[in-house]
C-alpha cells in the first residue's frame, strides 16, 4: 500500500478542522494550532449582550477525527518553495500539501487610542474578556450616548456591528433605560449597510428602533480623555461609551516568498481555487486569505470543501457564497446571502431566521466533527438557498 502524502494544516479553526476531517482517508493529516481549544467566535456577541458563554469553545482534539495528528504550537515560518514549516521550537516539518488557515490578528493599536478604549468598554471581535466588558457596560449604563463605530470595513463577520447595536438596543429597552440613551452606528459606507440590496432590509429596522446612523465615518482616532472619535473623513463623534470595530490583519507568521502576502499580512490566494500564487500544493482558506469574500466561518467551511475536492482531483471552485446569519434583537433575524454573481438577497427579518441561527450555533461542533453526516445536508441547503433562487422569491 502506497504511503499517504503529508497534508499540513496551519490553524484549527472552522476551515482548518473541517478540511482535516475531510481528508483523513486519503492523506496523512497534521493540524498545527497555537491553542488547545477551538473557539466559536460568533459567541463573543452573545457574551457581550447576553453574558452567554455556552458555545464559546471546545478542546480541538475532541473535534478532530481519529487519525488526524494535532500539534499545539505556534508556527513561526512557512517556506512555500522549500515546503517547510518552522515551529516556535525551531522544529521543521515538511509536507506534500499545505493549507494555511490561522485566522486574523486583531490590531487595536492601528487606530490611535483604541487600545485604551477597549480597556474601558471592551469589544466583541477580540477576546471573551473584552466581550465581558461590553456586557458590564450595557448592564449598567443609564443614560448618554452609546456608539458602535467601524474602523475596519474588512472585519470578521460583516453584519456584526449591526447585530451589536441592535442587541444593545434590546438590552437597554429590557432594562427600561432606552429613552435616556442615544444609540449611534458610525460606518464608512454611503448607507447603513454597504450592500445596497441588503441595506433595504436593514436600514428600516435601524430607523424603527431609533438608532442614528452616521455614514462616511471611518474611525481613525479615539480621544479617551475628551470622549471623542475622529474619522478619516474629518468628522467628530462624542460618546459616553463606545466600541470601535478594530483593524484586522493577517497572521503573525513569516511566509516566504514575500509576494505570498499583501501589505496587511493577508495571504494572496486565488478567489476561485484558494491556491497561493503559482503553488499547486499550497492553499489559504478562511479569514487569513485575500480570497475570503467575507470573513466568516461559513466562508472558511465552503473554501475547505473546495480545497478538499481539488486535492482529490476534482475541478471544484468557490462561488463566493455568503451565508451570514444576522441577529436583530427581540428574537428576529435575517441572513446575508450572496455570491460572486448576485448581490445580497432581500431576506426578510423574522423569528424563523433567528431560530435557524441559534440552532446552527448549537449544531456547530457536530458539523465539524462529522462532515460525512452534515455535508449532504449542507449541500441540499446551499443548493436550495442560492442567491439566484432567493432573488426570485424576495423581490
Amino acid at each position: 500500500m502506497a504511503e499517504k502524502k503529508k497534508f499540513l494544516i496551519v490553524g484549527g479553526g472552522s476551515g482548518g478542522a473541517i478540511l482535516a476531517n475531510s481528508l483523513t482517508k486519503e492523506f496523512d493529516v497534521t493540524v498545527i494550532n497555537d491553542t488547545p481549544n477551538h473557539y466559536y467566535w460568533p459567541q463573543l456577541l452573545q457574551i457581550a449582550f447576553r453574558n452567554d458563554y455556552s458555545n464559546l469553545y471546545r478542546p480541538l482534539s475532541s473535534l478532530l477525527l481519529k487519525g488526524v495528528n494535532l500539534i499545539i504550537d505556534k508556527v513561526k515560518k512557512i517556506d512555500l518553495q522549500e515546503r517547510t514549516v518552522t515551529l516556535s521550537t525551531n522544529k521543521n516539518l515538511n509536507y506534500d500539501y499545505i493549507a494555511i488557515a490561522p485566522g486574523v490578528t486583531i490590531d487595536h493599536k492601528s487606530i490611535e487610542g483604541n487600545e485604551k478604549l477597549v480597556n474601558q468598554f471592551g469589544d466583541f471581535h477580540s477576546t471573551p474578556e473584552n466581550a465581558s466588558k461590553v456586557f458590564n457596560v450595557v448592564s449598567n449604563m443609564k443614560k448618554g450616548t452609546f456608539v458602535v463605530s467601524v474602523g475596519d470595513p474588512y472585519h470578521r463577520c460583516p453584519p456584526s456591528p449591526y447585530e451589536g447595536i441592535l442587541m444593545a438596543d434590546e438590552v437597554f429597552r429590557l432594562r427600561g433605560v432606552r429613552d435616556n440613551i442615544n444609540l449611534v452606528l458610525a460606518v464608512p459606507y454611503p448607507r447603513a449597510y454597504p450592500a445596497e440590496t441588503f441595506n433595504e432590509v436593514l436600514e428600516p429596522i435601524l430607523k424603527e428602533r431609533g438608532i442614528n446612523v452616521m455614514t462616511f465615518f471611518t474611525a481613525d482616532k479615539v480621544d479617551v480623555d475628551n470622549k471623542k472619535i475622529t474619522s478619516l473623513e474629518g468628522e467628530e463623534l462624542s460618546y459616553d461609551a463606545a466600541i470601535v470595530i478594530p483593524v484586522h490583519k493577517g497572521p503573525k507568521i513569516e511566509i516566504k516568498p514575500e509576494e505570498s502576502i499583501n501589505q496587511d499580512g493577508f495571504i494572496n490566494a486565488d478567489k476561485l481555487t484558494n491556491q497561493i500564487l503559482k503553488y499547486d500544493d499550497a492553499f489559504a482558506i478562511g479569514d487569513a486569505s485575500t480570497s475570503a469574500n467575507a470573513k466568516t466561518g461559513v466562508t472558511a467551511h465552503l473554501q475547505a470543501k473546495v480545497v478538499a475536492k481539488r486535492v482529490l482531483g476534482l475541478d471544484a471552485k468557490n462561488t463566493g457564497r455568503t451565508n451570514c446569519p444576522t441577529e436583530l434583537g427581540f428574537e428576529k433575524g435575517t441572513f446575508v446571502i450572496s455570491d460572486y454573481n448576485h448581490p445580497a438577497a432581500k431576506v426578510p427579518a423574522n423569528t424563523i431566521n433567528f431560530i435557524m441561527k441559534r440552532l446552527f450555533a448549537d449544531a456547530y461542533w457536530d458539523v465539524i466533527r462529522h462532515p460525512e453526516f452534515w455535508d449532504p445536508i449542507f449541500d441540499v441547503y446551499f443548493e436550495n438557498t442560492q442567491p439566484e433562487i432567493l432573488w426570485k422569491i424576495f423581490k
